[in-house]
């Protein structure tokens, strides 16, 4: 015979485990599940001020992700700079990187945008959730208004198929 004790002990878990599965999905109702640690990761700038991207939250934004030692990476950012000047459009830098080699970078090649910095963990990380299943540095992705990818590059961006993504509405 089963104890009551036990019964008792099954019945509160499987409340617990519906309350926390419930819980879990309201909470995050609305935004896309790709986005959601976008607007919640803590990044650094370059001043080493701790702070998260919610205020790109509800905008169409690009996040260039990239390394100091990624030669594709350091060929790119003169270009993404010209856009940056050339363009109404939100975009972000975030290295995967160590902030010293980054601030050092900056004295060679500096970066007109927004620049941030994840460590390896939260970097890799976040790539992943917004589709760099391969790893591969540069890696850019456009992020729609309601938090959605509307598009991703692997490698290198050519600015001619960044600024066509960017003025598709089919998308």
């Amino acid at each position: 015979m089963i104890s009551k004790k036990i019964i008792f002990l099954f019945l509160l878990a499987t409340i617990a485990l519906g309350s926390g599965f419930f819980f879990h999905k309201t909470s995050l109702k609305g935004v896309p599940t790709e986005t959601n640690l976008l607007y919640a990761i803590e990044l650094q700038d370059l001043s080493k001020k701790k702070l998260t991207l919610q205020n790109y939250k509800n905008k169409l934004f690009v996040i260039n992700f990239w390394a100091t030692w990624c030669a594709p990476c350091r060929e790119e950012i003169p270009e993404l700079n010209e856009f940056y000047k050339n363009k109404d459009i939100n975009l972000i830098a975030i290295a995967i990187d160590e902030i010293a080699d980054v601030i050092k970078f900056q004295d060679e090649i500096p970066i007109q945008y927004p620049s941030f910095i994840a460590n390896e963990l939260e970097g890799v990380t976040l790539a992943k959730k917004l589709g760099n299943e391969r790893g591969v540095l540069p890696f850019t992705v456009i992020i729609q208004p309601d938090g959605s990818i509307k598009k991703s590059f692997y490698g290198k961006v050519k600015i001619s198929d960044l600024n066509q993504a960017l003025s598709d509405n089919s998308i």
